[in-house]
């Protein structure tokens, strides 16, 4: 099933790779740290946002920071199962940030993040290098139409398509995570409950063998019983 999710986690990434939007997972090794830097040196960008979930392994959580150009830690999240954070690039400096799950504090369980970075423009939009409109100006000089509120409203309608699909990302996530919870509790249940079986039948034949040494004069084990040498 991991495999699955990460595959399709991939191809979203690939999808979106020449857009203003990041779709993907990765596996963060127990006792290891994974971090992944994001270019903000172009100006159309103001701001970024970042949302991320711990899909699978352990109790899913995970230690999460954002350092900025400078090196400086802006953001750190520790042992959270999702979280969302914006930076304003105007306030943190353009050039390469940070983006880093630290899974240093597990010792034996890895952990799969999926997360999702949106690029914003001054506008707080996102998905915008794709223009509908590249050839409107000629087309307004030649035939001289006003079709301005038909632009805003497709952008319109455009970011908030671009909002569904964020949305149904999240929530595919969160589905791939509560499968995986109900996969290793499923689990769980199981080898307690052959455990618990295991116990009850050797307890039971214990007792059995007891009490038929109890009534069996050549054996060693009712002599003893009998005699009260044996508690």
């Amino acid at each position: 099933m991991r495999l699955s999710f990460l595959i399709f986690a991939f191809l979203l990434g690939l999808t979106h790779a020449d857009q203003d939007e990041v779709i993907m997972a990765i596996v963060v090794e127990a006792g290891k740290t994974e971090c992944l830097y994001q270019d903000l040196t172009n100006p159309k960008y103001v701001a970024f946002e970042l949302d991320y979930q711990v899909t699978e392994g352990g109790d899913h959580d995970i230690n999460f920071m954002i350092r900025n150009p400078a090196g400086m830690q802006i953001f750190r999240d520790d042992r959270k199962t999702d979280a969302n954070h914006r930076v304003e690039v105007g306030v943190h400096g353009r050039g390469d940030y940070a983006i880093c799950f630290d899974n240093s504090f597990s010792i034996q369980t890895k952990k799969t993040v999926f997360f999702e970075l949106y690029l914003l423009d001054e506008k707080g939009n996102y998905l915008n290098s794709y223009d509908l409109f590249a050839d409107v100006n000629k087309a307004k000089a030649e035939l001289s139409m006003q079709i301005s509120d038909f632009d805003r409203i497709t952008t319109k309608v455009k970011n908030n398509l671009n909002r569904m699909e964020q949305l149904q990302s999240q929530l595919r996530a969160v589905e791939s995570r509560d499968r995986s919870m109900m996969e290793s509790n499923f689990e769980r249940v199981n080898f307690w409950s052959f455990f618990n079986l295991f116990v009850m039948i050797f307890v039971s034949g214990l007792q059995l063998f007891l009490l038929r040494s109890l009534f069996e004069e050549n054996s060693k084990v009712g002599r003893l019983i009998r005699s009260g040498k044996l508690d």
